[in-house]
């Protein structure tokens, strides 16, 4: 599949991961994301795998955080910043 920089950019923006470009390395990360979640490659293809990978991944960090919040009977303020807006 022919894929250009843009349009992984906005599937990638979609699924909450931002990617950048310094020549011809991509960084992918979380939006407001630090250092050590950041992915680097020079793989256009690689970049959106691992980023989508890290999108569901997420999603499960969020869901995990609200089942156990559930189980106490309040959403505490880690829990209330890890989901969506």
């Amino acid at each position: 599949m022919n894929m250009t920089y843009k349009a992984v950019q906005r599937v990638l923006r979609k699924a909450g991961i931002v990617i950048s470009k310094k020549g011809e390395v991509h960084r992918i990360n979380f939006f407001s994301g630090l250092e050590n979640t950041a992915y680097y490659t020079t793989s256009l293809q690689e970049a959106l795998d691992r980023g989508l990978g890290m999108a569901r991944g997420a999603g499960r960090l969020q869901a995990s955080a609200v089942a156990k919040s559930a189980e106490t009977g309040a959403l505490d303020k880690r829990t209330l910043r890890l989901m969506p807006h």
